[in-house]
This record gives structure tokens, C-alpha cells and sequence, in this order.
């Protein structure tokens, strides 16, 4: 089933719920007038329920929503760099580390036959992560869209994510015993309902992955 399928498939249950609705009173006043027992009343019963509850539903997550979204902004607006400056120190610290253990940085873009080494052992290693903007970030993102323009606090979102996936790589290189990562390549794409065509829609995902190898001693 595809997306548009998915996404009329609501308006389609609605409107035939209404269908019988409409129906069921059409045949409960012909039976009213010949004297018969009123089951239309719980045909009615039957398929308005569903809406009330549904109706119900909308209108408590609404207000709830409309309460509690604007302390959630305001704590976006106030937090939301000061924690991706926190995240990006925390991801160098734990690279300084993967490189004091390894004596350099093991992630590179040489290929294997670049290497003047022989190589003992390979296999695929990758590191992956999604990563979200905050609320806030998405409405600058959105007012920077009217002008246009480089949206730089998506840019610093992006920079994050992608400096998270290859410090997994680096981690999880040193987790199966690889010396080296090499063509290490990094993938993003952009986590957004089908059909859609801008990037603040959703979250990101970086993909970081290369060749693990090990050298002959």
C-alpha cells in the first residue's frame, strides 16, 4: 500500500461511516412508519461511538498539546545550542581518546592498495547515527528559509551527526580489533514523512562506514 493510500484511507473509513449513518436513519423512518422495532438507533449508536471517541481524543491531545508546547519551546530557545556545544565537546574528547589508543586516527579515505602494508585481515566496520534539531532550531531553519540563504544552525546540527557516526566508527573499529579504518565514506539522508521535500521536516541520518584491516607483524 502505498503513501497516498495510507494517507485518504481516514477520510475513506469517515465518510462511510457516514454512509451508514445516513442509511440507517433512511431505513429507521421507514420502519417507524410501518411499526417496526427502531434498530437503526443502534446501527447509529454503533457508528457514531467510534467518532465521538475519536473526536474525544483530538480534543484532549490537542490541549494538551497547546499547553505543554510552549514551556517545551521556551526550554528549546534557552538550551537547545548550549547542549549541541556540550555534545560536540564530548565527541572530541572521546576522539582524543580513540586516537591517543590507536596512535593516530585510523579513519582514512586511502584504499587498500594504497597501503604500502600488507594486509592480514579486512572486513566492513561502519558507525551510524539519527539525529534530530530541536523545535527551535527548526523555526530558525524556517524563518531562514523566507530569505534564503545557508541555514547555519542546521549546518552545526549536521556537523554534529556526522562527527558522532565517524567517532562510532573510530569505537567500533578498536571494539573488533582493527588497526586502520580505510575509504572510510560517509552517507546522510534525510529522515521526512514521504512526499516531503524540505529538510526541517525531520531528522537526519549519517551513515559512516569503511574497510577495517590488519596488518601482518
Amino acid at each position: 500500500m502505498d503513501y497516498k493510500t495510507n494517507k485518504y484511507g481516514p477520510i475513506i473509513l469517515v465518510v462511510s461511516i457516514l454512509v451508514v449513518m445516513v442509511a440507517s436513519l433512511a431505513s429507521g423512518q421507514e420502519a417507524r412508519a410501518e411499526g417496526e422495532s427502531p434498530i437503526f438507533l443502534v446501527i447509529f449508536a454503533v457508528c457514531l461511538g467510534p467518532l465521538i471517541l475519536l473526536g474525544l481524543f483530538m480534543t484532549v491531545f490537542s490541549l494538551i498539546y497547546a499547553i505543554a508546547y510552549p514551556p517545551l519551546l521556551l526550554y528549546s530557545a534557552i538550551f537547545s545550542q548550549s547542549n549541541l556545544r556540550k555534545h560536540m565537546e564530548s565527541i572530541l574528547e572521546r576522539e582524543r581518546a580513540s586516537i591517543s589508543h590507536f596512535g593516530k586516527d585510523p579513519l582514512s579515505t586511502l584504499k587498500g592498495a594504497d597501503v604500502i602494508a600488507g594486509i592480514q585481515q579486512s572486513g566492513l566496520v561502519y558507525g551510524n547515527v539519527v539525529y534530530s534539531p530541536s523545535h527551535w532550531h527548526l523555526l530558525i531553519g524556517w524563518f531562514n528559509n523566507l530569505v534564503g540563504g545557508s541555514i547555519t544552525v542546521l549546518q552545526e546540527v549536521v556537523a554534529v551527526a556526522r562527527a558522532e557516526a565517524k567517532q562510532r566508527l573510530r569505537e567500533k573499529a578498536k571494539e573488533e580489533g582493527w588497526e586502520d579504518v580505510l575509504n572510510v565514506r560517509i552517507e546522510t539522508s534525510m529522515m521526512s514523512k514521504p512526499g516531503s521535500q524540505t529538510f526541517v521536516k525531520g531528522a537526519v541520518e549519517v551513515f559512516a562506514y569503511g574497510t577495517g584491516v590488519s596488518y601482518g607483524k
